[in-house]
């Protein structure tokens, strides 16, 4: 066969396989793709000055953190110990108790001499149905915390039992479970939300949205704010306040003082000597 033939063959051979080559090796190219993305961390570290912790959760997390709260041996110091199930970016002050777990915390944090109460910890759950709980081994409520619930339907659980819990637990958008312990602060925020007082005094505060509150065994203070809302008194003696909506509140147990303020209100007082009080609307006032 002539040279010039073969030659030619050879080229017609290679321009029908180049393409094909190409594609086959550009395959395993396409399917590798981009490596994936970082999980998302949380961050916790202590400022500067060694008395306040700060725990921020990352957007769209959805976290579910334990914390505890507890004395070193001479209580001059706190430590906290913050159980989530996302990645915790140890700051400042804190550490991986074990450093497999990087969804565990622990961070210690000064108890600074001051004349007025201190927010040991303020805490930031972002966005996302968050679930989160607290335990205070320190049975005091002078340096607190302060918990910010954020956007999503999210459940806060405060020291229960006996022991004084003294956080002040925010929601924000969504409809939030919120159970606060004695000497603690609930803030319903947005949403219809459903706020429980624990042993004695709490205070409540409903937010926008059509809540239902519920007290405890002693003593709280419980405002129901914007919304038609409904209030239930516990055994102690309770200041119950509508807000600007059609509310409804009942007395239940002990002397409790009860104001329906702006809105067509039903007032129920309950056992004991209870002062009702309407206020502007067409209102219903019982006292049982």
């Amino acid at each position: 066969m002539p040279s010039r033939l073969v030659s030619r063959r050879l080229l017609r051979t290679s321009s029908v396989l180049a393409p094909v080559l190409g594609t086959v090796l550009a395959v395993p190219i396409a399917l590798a793709g981009p490596a994936g993305a970082a999980e998302p961390t949380a961050t916790a570290a202590v400022n500067e000055y060694g008395w306040q912790l700060t725990y921020t959760a990352a957007s769209g997390q959805a976290n579910k953190v334990a914390i505890t709260q507890s004395f070193t041996g001479d209580r001059s110091q706190f430590t906290y110990v913050i159980d989530d199930v996302v990645p915790i970016d140890a700051g400042n002050g804190c550490s991986h108790p074990d450093s497999a777990d990087t969804t565990k915390i622990s961070c210690t944090v000064e108890a600074p001499e001051s004349q007025s109460p201190v927010s040991s910890m303020e805490m930031d759950l972002a966005d996302g149905a968050d679930t989160a709980s607290f335990h205070n081994a320190t049975d005091q409520v002078y340096y607190f915390n302060r918990i910010e619930l954020g956007d999503g339907n999210d459940t806060w659980t405060g020291a229960t039992g006996d022991r004084v819990d003294g956080s002040s637990a925010l929601g924000g958008a969504g409809d939030d479970i919120i159970r606060v312990g004695a000497l603690g602060y609930a803030g319903g925020g947005d949403g219809d939300d459903t706020l429980y007082a624990g042993i004695d005094g709490e205070i409540v505060d409903g937010g926008a949205g059509d809540d239902v509150l519920r007290g405890g065994a002693g003593d709280q203070v419980m405002r129901a704010d914007d919304g038609d809302d409904t209030v239930y008194g516990g055994a102690g003696d309770d200041e119950m306040y509508g807000g600007r909506g059609n509310d409804i509140l009942h007395g239940n147990g002990g002397a409790d003082r009860i104001w329906g303020n702006s809105g067509d209100d039903e007032l129920y007082g309950g056992p004991g000597a209870d002062t009702l009080s309407g206020g502007p609307g067409k209102n219903i006032v019982r006292q049982d």
